[in-house]
């Protein structure tokens, strides 16, 4: 069984296949949304901050640290994986003052083509210590501590702040 096409039925088919690219577009703004206050992009990773407190330290060693947790997720989109360290991939600041990347330590490797979500993604505990309670009362007092997240050579900076009684993660700069 054979199809006449004539010139209207080419024109319908053709507007038809414009319009349709045309709202695919439309379609595919909708999914690249912005991401949370508390996520940024560095190169091929985006990294979250969250569960922020602070450890009050010990009687021994008053100190305390930053505590949370960070949670890394790898689409370079080729089927690529990585292995690399934590070892100073963060590191703050709080009013200047430099505080010491304690966890996560080790290694970690990411892949984004052998199992999907479950390969590409690491979530490990943050821990960034004070080098005395002077510092660790500044920073609960207020004073904002400056994260900055280096993968690859890329820097990246989140602004650890006490809001509403609550330690959180921000991208946006405090005014002060």
């Amino acid at each position: 069984m054979t199809t006449k096409m004539t010139r209207r039925t080419f024109l319908k088919g053709a507007a038809a296949a414009a319009a349709a690219v045309s709202l695919s577009g439309l379609l595919t703004g909708c999914g690249d949304q912005e991401l949370p206050d508390n996520e940024i992009q560095i190169g091929a990773y985006t990294v979250k901050v969250y569960d922020l407190d602070v450890d009050q330290g010990t009687e021994m060693n008053k100190a305390g640290a930053i505590l949370g947790k960070v949670k890394l997720r790898f689409a370079d989109g080729g089927g690529n994986w990585q292995t690399m360290r934590y070892d100073g991939m963060f590191s703050a600041t709080v009013n200047g003052c430099n505080l010491t990347q304690v966890a996560p330590t080790g290694r970690f490797t990411v892949t984004d083509s052998m199992g999907g979500k479950l390969h590409s993604t690491v979530e490990q505990e943050l821990r960034l210590s004070f080098p005395n309670e002077g510092w660790r009362y500044q920073y609960q007092n207020g004073a904002v501590a400056v994260l900055t997240i280096t993968i690859n050579g890329i820097p990246g900076v989140l602004y650890l702040v006490k809001r509403d009684g609550r330690y959180v993660a921000t991208k946006i700069k405090p005014m002060n």
